[in-house]
Formats: structure tokens, sequence, C-alpha cells
């Protein structure tokens, strides 16, 4: 049961849930056209911002499983648009970098994210999207810390 702040706040999952289908069928659509997963773009997206990031970093920061993501990285290597490297502190720990050919498939693909992001965001003033930003971070946040102190 969900403890109600707000008279309609059970409808959080859901609108949540269609939102995430929403956005991910249309990006998923646009990416096609490239030859991209969500996965990679996923990948592309973090490395852009956190190049050098570990396998186990990578698979939490894209929410999905480190043997899927370990799988993702071996077809983006193959395909020239990430490299492994060791990480100079342990060479055991595997990190992950993007490219010349990886850097240029993200920039590539940004107007179109940016083109998304315009479609779903109109009629929101910069602060609305602001807050919108904000409190999904903060529900991602909330929940990651609820499944690493939940009781099993």
């Amino acid at each position: 049961m969900y403890l109600s702040r707000e008279p309609d706040s059970h409808l959080v999952p859901y609108l949540v849930s269609r939102t995430a289908g929403a956005l991910n069928r249309a990006w998923h659509e646009r990416l096609r056209v490239h030859g991209v997963t969500i996965a990679r773009w996923q990948v592309l997206t973090i490395l852009a911002e956190y190049d050098g990031a570990r396998l186990g970093q990578l698979a939490e920061m894209s929410g999905s499983e480190q043997s899927t993501t370990t799988r993702v990285i071996d077809q983006m290597e193959r395909d020239g648009l990430v490299e492994r490297r060791s990480a100079p502190d342990d060479k055991r720990v595997v990190e992950v970098w993007l490219t010349r050919a990886g850097r240029a498939k993200f920039r590539r693909l940004l107007p179109d994210a940016q083109d998304l992001v315009d479609t779903a965001l109109a009629g929101l003033d910069d602060a609305t999207a602001r807050v919108l930003m904000d409190a999904l971070a903060t529900i991602t946040t909330n929940l990651a810390e609820r499944e690493v102190t939940a009781p099993c």
C-alpha cells in the first residue's frame, strides 16, 4: 500500500513507467537509424562524461547487470567504439575508454538526443524542467539506497 502525501501519489510508479516506456520507444526509433541500441547509447553517454570508467561502474550507472554490460562492451570494442585498458592502479581491473570513432558517434547522436529532450519537455519552462530532472534523480537515488539497505 502506498502512503500518500498527495491524492494521486499512487500513480507515480505508473506515470514514471509510462514516461520511460514512451521515451525509450521514441529514442530506440531514432537510434536504430544510426545502428545503435539504447544499451550502446548509455555506454557512449556515460563514457563521454566518465571516460575510463570501470566495468562495474558502467553497469551500475546504466542500471544493467555486469554480464549484460560486458556483452555490450564486447560488441562496441569489436566495432571500434571503445577500448579496454588495464587500470594504472591495479592491472587486474579493466577500464573502458571511448575511441575516436566512439566519441564521433556520440557527437553525431547528440542533435537527435537534444531534439527528443526538447520534444519531451515542450510546454515546460526551464525551472519546471529542472525541478523534474532533480526529482527524477532524487527518486533514483532514494530507490538505489533502499536496494542497498533493504533486508534480504
